[in-house]
């Protein structure tokens, strides 16, 4: 502990000094957000011991992620402002701020002189700081950017939101485009008329939304996207911005519109007929997602992502509403009772060719027939359960993988009953006959008689003499079916 210190009062009750430099040179230019974080890790510099001062506390006390302190700092350590010493935990200091300037790199006043001048043209109205042309003169260093290209993107920032743009922004848009490659005056000349392009195609759009303002570079961007990377056609786009207004929705800036028009992209939504048909079917695929959950044992308060996520998929893949409840209904009572847990399902289903209702009420009959002959077995062997998964695999093995006539299932589970264990007995038969090719009753007899371990014993227990089973033991399909591999 200090042998002087100051109060915690006596702290909070002092100034904390700021030096004119940061004002005027990069308070100017820095978010909200970096600012916020550099002054009050300049007040917290004078209580270093605190408990509060760490990295989750920062975050706390500015209503901020941690990755926002973080990125800020990563922002003044970029400009010189602080050193980040260590992550784990997280240590910064501050560095003098006159060292931030005395310590710019130095840069060639000649090979720059014609940039300055056409800066200040650009810029004319404004102060330029001197941090602020070391800015320039490094991005174009780093990423080779032509200095005429430089001043072609300053040009179109100032025109899109005046004089008093930060360069930060410019730097931004330049920074995105460097690493598209674009980084000479001929490349970010050709990306600009592009841009403009777009303008009378903006301009409809603003008037159909709404928005009296000049386009930025960002809107023109998003236009680009929704045509070069979604393949919207301008008139799809615009469609939809006159049935979002049709409809009195809310959708006011670009973010918004690019947040709608990406789902319609991810659900395979290319023209404007499909678009609208499927904000008509919507409440429809609604109802249906809603009745789904329910089979499930589901409840959302917005059905609005099962309804694009899931539903929208399986009707296009041509399931009807009947099916995809009757499907729902299965999963639940086969304890998958989940949407992915369906959607796998479904996806099973789709590669057998079983869409409609009858190829699944058919395949549901096929899997009780095969069950009642599994059961039937089972009752041969006195073993008393229902039927199950293992006891399918097996059975399927038989029947569709070894080509095993019934008479000569039925053989082997007669010469199994009285087995320790005949399910064992009755699978290692079979599958020793199925091994020297043992087609008919004949050649099993005689396999048996070749190999005396299988003589059946004749002794009957008294619990396996005229057992039966009622239906109810039997039971119905959903009722006794465990999930079955599909």
């Amino acid at each position: 502990m200090p042998f002087c210190q100051f109060s915690s009062e006596s702290v909070i009750s002092n100034a904390t000094s700021v030096d004119n430099i940061f004002i005027n040179e990069f308070l100017p230019y820095a978010n909200d957000t970096c600012v916020k974080v550099y002054l009050y890790g300049l007040y917290k510099c004078n209580t270093p011991n605190t408990y509060d001062n760490s990295l989750s506390a920062f975050a706390n006390i500015l209503g901020m992620t941690e990755d926002d302190v973080y990125s800020a700092f990563l922002y003044w350590q970029d400009q010189g402002l602080v050193q980040i010493l260590a992550t784990e935990p997280f240590e910064v200091v501050y560095n003098p701020i006159k060292n931030a300037i005395t310590n710019t790199k130095k840069y060639n006043k000649e090979k720059y002189a014609d940039f300055n001048m056409q800066l200040e043209a650009a810029l004319k109205g404004r102060n330029i700081s001197l941090n602020e042309y070391y800015q320039y003169y490094e991005f174009m260093e780093v990423h080779h950017m032509e200095p005429a290209a430089l001043i072609l993107i300053i040009e179109y920032c100032t025109r899109a939101k005046g004089v008093k743009v930060g360069y930060n922004y410019i730097l931004t848009i330049a920074r995105n485009w460097a690493y598209d490659g674009i980084t000479s005056y001929e490349k970010v000349d050709e990306k600009l008329r592009e841009l403009e392009q777009n303008s009378s195609e903006i301009g409809e759009i603003f008037a159909t939304l709404g928005i009296k303002r000049v386009a930025t570079i960002d809107e023109k961007e998003f236009l680009n996207k929704w045509k070069k990377e979604f393949e919207f056609s301008f008139n799809t786009i615009l469609g939809v911005c006159k049935n979002c207004k049709k409809k009195k929705l809310k959708i006011n800036n670009f973010e918004k519109l690019d947040s709608l028009l990406g789902r319609y992209y991810e659900m395979k939504l290319s023209s404007l007929k499909e678009i609208e048909n499927y904000e008509k079917e919507k409440e429809g695929l609604y109802k249906i997602s809603r009745k789904v959950c329910k089979e499930l044992g589901l409840y959302y308060d917005n059905i609005e992502p099962v309804s694009s996520n899931y539903t929208q998929k399986w009707v296009l893949m041509g399931f009807g509403e009947e099916v995809l409840y009757s499907i729902a209904n299965y999963c639940f009572k086969t304890s998958v009772r989940n949407l992915d847990g369906m959607d796998n399902v479904i996806n099973k289903f789709y590669k057998l060719g079983i869409i409609t209702a009858d190829a699944l009420n058919q395949y549901f009959e096929n899997i009780l027939l095969a069950d009642n002959q599994i059961k039937e077995i089972l009752d041969a062997l006195g073993i008393v359960r229902n039927v199950n998964k293992f006891d399918r695999d097996f059975y399927k093995t038989w029947t569709e993988e070894w080509q095993m006539p019934s008479a000569l299932i039925n053989e082997a589970t007669f010469l199994s009953k009285d087995k320790f264990n005949p399910m064992q007995h009755l699978n290692k038969l079979l599958s020793l006959w199925h091994n020297n090719n043992v087609k008919t009753i004949e050649e099993s007899k005689k396999y048996v008689l070749d190999n005396a371990s299988y003589q059946p014993k004749q002794k009957v227990t008294n619990n396996q003499k005229n057992r039966e089973y009622s239906k109810n033991e039997l039971g119905a399909l959903f009722d006794n079916l465990e999930e079955v591999e599909l």
